[in-house]
């Protein structure tokens, strides 16, 4: 039996970090995880627009594409859902007048979060 470690809080809000600065330079997107119609025009995946989920796959993995079950993936998520206040991340990116500002903002926000709770 394997047991998955928990990733450190400093690790979450890294990643937080390394997502933000992604929308940061892509751009952000609703209703997927990168925008299809860039990709449709051949931009790579990495360099499309994003929605929240798609920015940490792309912090994580290179990809915006859901990769599979990390606890890293996972935590950072859940960490920006809990601040969120909605019933989940996808939901959060479609609500009207949550773009590119106030994901920004949630992603960094988030991230000083967890690292003043372990400081």
């Amino acid at each position: 039996m394997t047991t998955a470690i928990a990733p450190a809080t400093t690790d979450i809000a890294a990643v937080l970090d390394l997502a933000a600065d992604h929308i940061d330079t892509v751009g952000y997107c609703k209703k997927y995880l990168y925008s299809v119609s860039q990709a449709a025009t051949g931009l790579p995946l990495d360099k499309c627009a994003v929605d929240l989920i798609g920015a940490i796959n792309v912090a994580v993995h290179g990809t915006p594409r859901h990769v599979g079950g990390d606890p890293l993936t996972f935590a950072a998520e859940q960490a920006l859902t809990v601040r969120a206040g909605a019933p989940s991340l996808a939901a959060w990116c479609d609500y009207p007048g949550n773009g590119k500002t106030l994901a920004l903002a949630l992603l960094r926000d988030t991230a000083d979060h967890l690292r003043k709770e372990t400081s």
